[in-house]
């Protein structure tokens, strides 16, 4: 026979309280009872195996201790994004943390209105967007609505609501203004996909490097790519075919810098001796390589785990609230990085 579950009254008589203070203690409404009073009510609880009724509590108090994701079409497949996964993880964190539950909304290309309804129809208290495209229609409605927001990654420009990301501009200025150091004067790029504004600000801070270094940017140093495996591929055929062929390749991301690798071994080029490569994220794989990869650390656990924790700030202050926050991004030197072979 099935035992039955132990209810909040029983927890009551137990510690020898109302249950209302045992409502208090379990959902940490301080300064309505004594330590003494919320250690009696703790041991009732692990003594009976109580666990709260979370259904009852967001009708009780006409809340849904749901918060929802929102990503973009473009991501792909959302679990097998690097990305998107360890960005999502951090929010999970944050939620779960605070006792709150996820739900992941997709927003179809062109098609805002679906998760429009989702969003505005109760079911979440708020929502965390991960990466939408610049032209999201999207974007500017949650700018307006009374919903908390919090934009986690690839941010735009002058931001009405809070934010959590890196600086792009600066992390791949850096990182070219190391290649140039080390001797590279051809220096390439793969792009993201340039419907990101991460994307953009990645090839502004790499052009900035170059700019400084007085190097002019040759026309034909520049492939666009879209943040996924073959446009490395692709664009690393395509600048080996370039002349003067570059001595270095920045690319927009690890997925990207992996394509271009394969290609390069196939290719029969070798990296770094003949060819440098940086890549951007350091996914996992980044480090298990062949040569291990150089790239820029984005700590996008963290950037995920803040936003989420932003937002449930606002939920439960009740007010909106301009932030922006920027995270350290630093570069990560591995083995697919030397000086540039010797002109003969």
């Amino acid at each position: 026979m099935r035992r039955r579950a132990p209810t909040i009254r029983e927890v009551a008589q137990a510690a020898g309280v109302s249950i209302s203070t045992v409502s208090n203690v379990l959902y940490n409404k301080v300064g309505y009872y004594s330590p003494e009073t919320a250690q009696r009510v703790w041991e009732a609880v692990r003594k009976l195996g109580y666990r709260p009724n979370h259904t009852a509590r967001s009708l009780a108090r006409q809340r849904t201790y749901t918060i929802g994701v929102v990503v973009d079409y473009f991501l792909g497949g959302v679990s097998s994004n690097p990305y998107f996964g360890t960005v999502f993880d951090g929010i999970l964190q944050a939620a779960t943390d605070a006792d709150y539950h996820v739900k992941i909304f997709r927003v179809p290309e062109g098609k805002s209105e679906p998760a429009v309804e989702r969003i505005e129809d109760g079911s979440v208290e708020g929502v965390v967007t991960v990466a939408l495209t610049v032209d999201n229609p999207l974007l500017e409605h949650l700018e307006n609505s009374y919903v908390p927001t919090v934009w986690a990654g690839s941010i735009p420009p002058n931001a009405k609501i809070p934010c959590v990301d890196i600086d792009d501009i600066s992390a791949t200025y850096q990182a070219v203004k190391w290649l140039i150091e080390l001797g590279h004067r051809r220096i390439a790029i793969i792009t993201g996909i340039t419907r990101q504004w991460s994307a953009r600000r990645r090839e502004q801070g790499y052009l900035m490097a170059l700019w400084e270094a007085g190097i002019k940017p040759h026309p034909a140093w520049r492939y666009e790519g879209n943040f996924h495996v073959d446009s490395g591929k692709a664009g690393a055929a395509y600048l080996m075919g370039v002349h003067p062929r570059p001595t270095a390749i920045v690319c927009g991301n690890d997925r990207i810098a992996i394509g271009a690798l394969y290609v390069l071994a196939e290719m029969g080029i070798k990296v770094p001796d003949e060819v440098s490569i940086i890549g951007f994220d350091n996914t996992e794989d980044a480090a298990y390589t062949e040569p291990p990869l150089t790239t820029i650390n984005q700590p996008m656990f963290d950037i995920g785990l803040k936003a989420g924790e932003m937002l449930l700030q606002q939920i439960e202050q009740g007010t909106r609230f301009r932030n922006n926050l920027l995270l350290p991004a630093d570069l990560v030197l591995r083995e697919s990085v030397a000086p540039p072979p010797r002109e003969d």
